[in-house]
């Protein structure tokens, strides 16, 4: 089946100023800055947003085939405090870093033209010379995506020596109303460390298999099965499977998800674990029965940005084994120049059901990291301020030695 349809492309081939005074433009971008502003000289940019007649903000998000899709968010202050536009870009596999930022600039100069317009800039736009009239071919891999990576690495030294490597393949097929994915993953370090006569040895595998189908039942809500098995011998798991569906809901709509996203998820399901040594319940083998409750917040604003990740798990089968996580950022804009950043990360642990049962806490098994061991808390926090001062101005770019 094919579909016809025209992309407009809003293009601008030159720019007359009538006026001294150019618009003062604020953007905040995880993109090609240089890029923009070389291309957008008719603009003046600014470093802090109360200076800015245009407040620019460009949000992204990497889409299964590997490549970007952008939102584009242009705010006005002032007397542009009327004007407000959105405008997306749509990455593509086969989308270049050239070709990606150069639909980027064609959007941002688009949702520039009601601002333009106002500011009293003489236009001269061409709608047509780029306008392409095509038809889709119809998709031979039916939105599947694959990827296959691997690496290896050789560290030597007289007092220590290391070889890693891992390889990794993934399947994902993504539609308004499907996720489904599958992800498989080997890795495997060897450590040795060399003192005098004494040899220190470390090893470490790990290997998964983890599949997922979810699908959308509104614009709230989603299901879904969590299916896969895995192998770890830093976790004396020799080998466990599991599956497990869960139910999400969405606060928001989910086509909102660049700008802020609240979801709560609870997730239900049973598990068989084998272990490489007996833990210290005396298990060797062990069926288990997860459920879990995770809320997710994330919003991107003018003042900043705060994420945070809280989730609880539980084993029905023993309710005394339980964890708490809690993952937290948030970059806030005080004042002109002044931004402060916090991190965190949180973990209440109470679910070691498979700790070896001859773990002890020696110096060899703290530094080594070859097995892993018992601790109630694991947590870290950081803190960070940056201030910018001095010229407003930042549209000069140079890029020499």
């Amino acid at each position: 089946m094919k579909f016809i349809f025209s992309l407009l492309l809003l293009l601008f081939s030159n720019f007359f100023f009538s006026q001294e005074n150019q618009l003062k433009v604020y953007l905040d971008c995880n993109c090609d800055e240089n890029y923009l502003k070389q291309n957008t000289s008719f603009l003046e940019y600014v470093r802090d947003q109360d200076l800015a007649d245009i407040e620019i903000f460009i949000l992204d998000v990497y889409t299964p085939t590997g490549s970007r899709s952008f939102e584009i968010r242009a705010d006005g202050n002032g007397i542009y405090k009327e004007i407000n536009t959105i405008t997306k870009v749509v990455g593509y596999s086969n989308d270049t870093s050239s070709t990606l930022r150069d639909k980027l600039l064609n959007k941002v100069k688009l949702a520039l033209v009601p601002f333009l317009d106002m500011g009293g800039y003489n236009l001269n736009v061409d709608i047509e010379s780029n306008q392409e009239d095509y038809t889709l071919s119809i998709d031979k891999w039916k939105n599947w995506v694959f990827e296959l990576s691997g690496s290896y690495n050789n560290d030597k030294e007289e007092s220590r020596k290391t070889n890693r490597y891992e390889i990794e393949f993934e399947i994902d097929k993504l539609t308004p109303e499907w996720r489904i994915g599958i992800d498989f993953s080997r890795n495997e370090s060897n450590r040795n460390f060399i003192s005098e006569d004494n040899v220190y040895t470390s090893n470490r595998k790990t290997t998964s298999l983890r599949a997922r189908v979810v699908r959308s039942i509104s614009n709230h809500f989603s299901i879904g099965a969590f299916v896969g098995g895995f192998q770890n011998t830093y976790e004396n798991v020799d080998f466990q499977r599991y599956i497990m569906p869960a139910i999400e809901y969405s606060l928001f709509p989910y086509e909102d998800v660049l700008s802020k996203e609240v979801t709560l998820a609870y997730r239900i399901g049973i598990g068989k674990r084998n272990y490489i040594e007996k833990t210290i319940y005396g298990y060797t083998k062990q069926v288990v029965y997860p459920h879990g409750l995770t809320l997710n917040v994330k919003f991107r604003k003018k003042w900043g940005n705060i994420s945070s990740y809280i989730r609880g798990d539980q084993f029905l089968n023993d309710g005394t084994k339980k964890r708490l996580s809690l993952r937290s950022s948030l970059d806030i804009r005080v004042f002109e120049g002044l931004a402060v950043r916090f991190s965190s990360n949180i973990n209440l642990i109470r679910d070691q059901y498979n700790l070896a049962a001859s773990s002890t806490s020696t110096i060899e098994d703290l530094l080594l990291q070859q097995r892993q061991i018992a601790t109630d808390y694991k947590t870290s926090f950081s803190i960070g301020l940056s201030y910018t001062f001095g010229s407003i101005y930042n549209s000069v770019i140079n890029t020499r030695l």
